[in-house]
């Protein structure tokens, strides 16, 4: 946190960081390098046609808040992650470089998510805050398939009103969004086309020292929202965890 930062009371870093989520809200990234090369080596590695997975997995029961992302399926995604992990970083530093622009803590490992027809990939329609997540962070989401209308994740185009709107991605494009203050959630996908993504977030430095005071933990792992937990530091200080 820079010293000027650190004089702020905590009622103006919260302005400083829900004005920085609205700004940033739907700002995107088109089909970078490090994105395609991400996408092209979660494919290969979970060696499954992503947009036709429902051909060779499921059915599953509808996804229900908490259970939405722990299916063999999800698990042989995670299972490959390490094997792209160094392409990962370089797709978050490439958001913190062209997007965010300033140096970034970043979720070590991305939440890998699939939906299928007839289901959806998130559970409820929530705000990240309900689960815990803090007011410093921001998110972003890298369509590893193209995600359309009742596939795509739907947001509130302001939040509190319920003026819910596809967040239409094509593959290897990355959006920025308000997960802190905008719900969100999936319909039932029914474009007859499976959609995989990830989500992952990102606490600026400056706000680390309030950011990361009484962590919550991630309901889906039970990991503390911490930097050597949930996070990394590899973004701010290369070669740590």
């Amino acid at each position: 946190m820079s010293q000027r930062t650190k004089l702020l009371p905590i009622h103006d870093l919260l302005g400083l960081a829900r004005d920085q989520r609205r700004v940033l809200h739907n700002r995107r990234l088109s089909k970078t390098d490090e994105a395609l090369a991400f996408v092209e080596a979660v494919e290969q590695r979970v060696a499954l046609p992503l947009a036709t997975l429902h051909q060779y997995v499921g059915p599953y029961s509808l996804f229900q808040p908490g259970a939405d992302n722990t299916t063999e399926t999800h698990q042989k995604f995670y299972a490959q992650h390490e094997q792209v992990k160094s392409l990962y970083l370089a797709l978050a530093k490439r958001i913190v470089t062209d997007v965010i622009g300033e140096p970034c803590y970043v979720q070590a490992i991305p939440t890998y998510r699939f939906g299928l027809p007839d289901n959806r990939w998130v559970g409820s329609y929530h705000r990240d805050s309900d689960f815990g997540h803090s007011d410093y962070e921001l998110n972003a989401i890298c369509a590893l398939t193209p995600m359309h209308a009742s596939a795509a994740l739907h947001v509130e185009q302001n939040a509190g009103k319920y003026d819910f709107q596809p967040l239409n991605l094509e593959m290897g494009e990355v959006v920025l969004f308000d997960h802190i203050d905008r719900l969100h959630g999936c319909p039932l996908n029914r474009e007859s086309v499976s959609v995989a993504s990830i989500d992952f977030r990102f606490v600026p430095q400056r706000f680390a020292e309030v950011a990361f005071t009484n962590a919550a933990r991630s309901v889906n792992t039970a990991t503390a929202f911490l930097p050597g937990c949930y996070f990394t530091r590899e973004l701010v200080e290369p070669g740590l965890n």
